[in-house]
């Protein structure tokens, strides 16, 4: 009965995972993008998830984590400036399978910057708010 319980609670706070798209565009850059940000979004998304679950995450595959999501971000960007130009010379339906590939792409990033938000900035606003708290008493 207990782990029904435990179970029902894990779905509330669950959140969806964004899965990545179906079938490639044939555009190459976009295809590399897409595949980079789905990589760093699955890691970004189970570190997330044992966070959320209460699990104690070591320093050391916290480091790991971080310094792997860093390296991530930089060939990503390596990716984008050809992006375009592909785009451009890419028939009719390649161009939609590609907007569906950012769009899908698009909302990955969202998640990592809601991510990021929550664990920079928003360690520090409740720094600042058990701060201000004591003051006041």
């Amino acid at each position: 009965m207990s782990l029904g319980i435990f179970l029902g609670a894990m779905e509330i706070t669950a959140q969806e995972r964004i899965t990545p798209p179906k079938k490639q565009s044939k555009v190459k850059s976009i295809d590399d993008f897409s595949n980079h940000c789905f990589k760093i979004y699955n890691t970004v998304f189970v570190y997330d998830s044992l966070v959320n679950a209460g699990v104690e995450i070591p320093a050391e595959i916290e480091d790991e984590i971080a310094a792997d999501f860093e390296a991530r971000i930089d060939s990503l960007s390596d990716v984008v400036p050809e992006m375009l130009s592909d785009v451009e010379g890419a028939p009719f339906m390649r161009k939609i399978r590609a907007a569906g590939s950012l769009n899908k792409s698009r909302k990955a990033i969202n998640y990592m910057l809601q991510f990021s938000k929550k664990y920079t900035l928003g360690e520090a606003e409740e720094e600042n708010t058990s701060t201000t708290n004591v003051e006041n008493e």
